[in-house]
């Protein structure tokens, strides 16, 4: 409420006010604090929002920095050559024909390396709105 109105409002009040007068006044004065309250309540509600918010993010970053690691170093290519011999020497202990599991084989290191590019991009991207957001925070 502007200076104005509550001094205007002090004047009418000190005066004698015509019946209803007053009530009036003390209606407008009553609902003219009482929006500069919820404003001011909303302004709170939302700092508390976009605190909790922010505190969270914070809360995320070691977990998704803990599953980037392990995602990368699933994708290591030493384990990856194991993985695959492994394959390959299991189909061919089954009695698999040798060009169908070497063929089989081929098969399963396409689509791994597939995977792990597409991990591999979904990881950086991801890591990068991650370091960003911390830059943002800080």
């Amino acid at each position: 409420m502007s200076e104005d109105k509550r001094e205007e409002a002090r004047r009418l009040v000190e005066e004698e006010p015509a019946p209803g007068a007053s009530e009036a006044v003390e209606v407008e004065v009553r609902s003219s604090s009482s929006r500069e309250y919820e404003e001011k309540s909303d302004v709170e509600e939302l700092r508390e929002v976009l605190s909790a918010i922010s505190d969270f993010l914070k809360e995320l970053k070691e977990p998704l920095e803990k599953l980037f690691n392990t995602l990368l170093s699933a994708m290591d290519g030493s384990k990856l050559g194991e993985e695959v011999a492994a394959f390959y020497k299991k189909l061919r202990e089954s009695g698999m024909p040798e060009d169908m599991a070497a063929e089989m084989t081929r098969e399963y290191f396409k689509t791994r390396v597939e995977s792990f590019n597409l991990m591999g991009l979904l990881t950086r991207a991801i890591r990068k709105e991650v370091l960003e957001e911390g830059k943002r925070g800080e």
